[in-house]
């Protein structure tokens, strides 16, 4: 993952072990430094507010930024507190893609290669956002001499050089850096939520093609020259919408390592297999929660502010375009970013809510019938007490108190323009 690198480099994150020990003490005094610098930009900004608040246009301009910037170094440092949970949820999720993707199946290939179509999307319109709001931030709004990007206080006159000069390069580094790395930090988080739907549509699948005489087991590719080929076969794939119900079907029996293929070939061996990775996945998703909820609650909180502040600078500075390009990408920016976090946390939840369906049309009436099951005992002990753990909701929660779904989004979104119609009222 190339985003693991932008967390190294950017100091977020720790070297590798086998780096040499000067390259890490430059790291942690990059980390120290970064920190220093949001702060200190927080603390400026705040003294603005403090300057200016009897100033509502004032106070919700400098807030846009204030939020924005507390939201991203939250973030990263929940992502520094974090480091070695989210490394193991790295292999977590990942790993077993690694496996399903050297699958034989076409079914399985033709929902990687969409969900990985999906992973550029979300990550090139990211960047064209970001990049929209830091030129719209750096270039497009005329400043009289001496002014800057944001509205600052400092103890010194910065409309002098070399402080003016100074504190420009300053800001605008602020500004990149933080972008750069709000865009790794939020690619990773729906990297995690999308790559989990993957696992758990192959689940739902397996589930439902345990009958082996119906489907048999995919075949695993070990060779790396075959795998190069898998590859370029996902490559080449064409997928629309309109044949995503034929071609994405999954129709063999899938593994998420190479260790399950080891197995006699039963329905019973099969349906334990999907029990064994029904649980790893019910404790994976635990751990992200764990790990990644605090940020969720934060994306929440912090976005249904930005866009109504945002929005309410809009209304105020309608008539001057510079103005209105800059808040309307920051709020395009936000908006989007809340809404691929609920988009994929929903394509999760509704694919967790077929798996009770799934495990029930497994075929457990064929594997009665030819093994002829008395009392049963083993049938209910193996089917319906596997049942249970499907019957609680399996989602991204934000600390408990939301869940990742378009009801949220809608949510959040009817909040913001709820707190906006105060602010118009109060400012008429």
């Amino acid at each position: 993952m190339k985003k693991i690198y932008n967390y190294r480099y950017s100091g977020v994150w720790p070297l590798l072990p086998s780096a040499k020990a000067g390259w890490k003490v430059l790291n942690s005094i990059f980390r120290i430094v970064n920190f220093v610098f949001f702060i200190t930009f927080l603390m400026a900004v705040a003294a603005d507010v403090a300057e200016n608040f009897d100033s509502l246009e004032i106070v919700g301009n400098d807030g846009c930024f204030f939020i924005g910037t507390t939201m991203a170094v939250m973030k990263a440092c929940k992502f520094w507190n974090s480091y070695n949970k989210i490394i193991k949820l790295i292999h977590e999720v990942y790993d077993p893609i690694d496996t399903l993707i050297r699958s034989s199946d076409r079914g399985i290939l033709i929902n990687i290669k969409r969900s990985h179509f999906e992973e550029s999307i979300a990550h090139y319109g990211f960047c064209f956002l970001c990049t929209l709001f830091a030129f719209c931030i750096l270039f497009l709004i005329p400043r009289e001499k001496g002014s800057l990007p944001f509205r600052t206080v400092y103890p010194f006159d910065v409309t002098k050089s070399p402080y003016y000069e100074l504190i420009m390069v300053y800001q605008y580094y602020c500004l990149i850096y933080l972008l750069a790395v709000v865009l790794a930090m939020d690619i990773t988080t729906i990297g995690f939520i999308r790559w989990s739907s993957i696992q758990l549509i192959t689940l739902t699948s397996n589930f439902k093609n345990c009958n082996i005489k119906l489907y048999k087991c995919t075949e695993v590719i070990k060779d790396p020259a075959d795998t190069m080929k898998t590859f370029d076969q996902i490559d080449t794939l064409k997928v629309g919408y309109n044949d995503w119900d034929g071609e994405g079907e999954v129709r063999e029996f899938l593994f998420f390592n190479s260790d399950e293929r080891d197995f006699e070939d039963s329905f019973s061996g099969r349906f334990k297999i999907c029990i064994k990775n029904h649980q790893r996945l019910i404790k994976t998703i635990s751990d992200l929660n764990g790990t990644l909820s605090f940020l969720m609650l934060v994306q929440f909180g912090t976005s249904t502010f930005i866009i109504c502040l945002n929005g309410y600078q809009m209304i105020l500075k309608g008539g001057n375009p510079a103005d209105l390009a800059k808040f309307l990408s920051y709020l395009v920016l936000s908006f989007t970013e809340l809404f691929f976090w609920c988009w994929y946390g929903n394509e999760f939840t509704s694919v967790a809510d077929t798996l009770t369906y799934n495990q029930w049309m497994s075929g457990w009436e064929e594997f009665a019938r030819e093994h002829d099951l008395g009392d049963r005992n083993e049938l209910t002990n193996l089917v319906t007490l596997s049942m249970i753990p499907t019957m609680e909701p399996l989602e991204f929660k934000a600390v408990g108190l939301f869940n990742l779904s378009m009801p949220t989004f809608l949510s959040v979104v009817k909040s913001s323009y709820s707190i906006l119609v105060l602010l118009t009222q109060f400012t008429e």
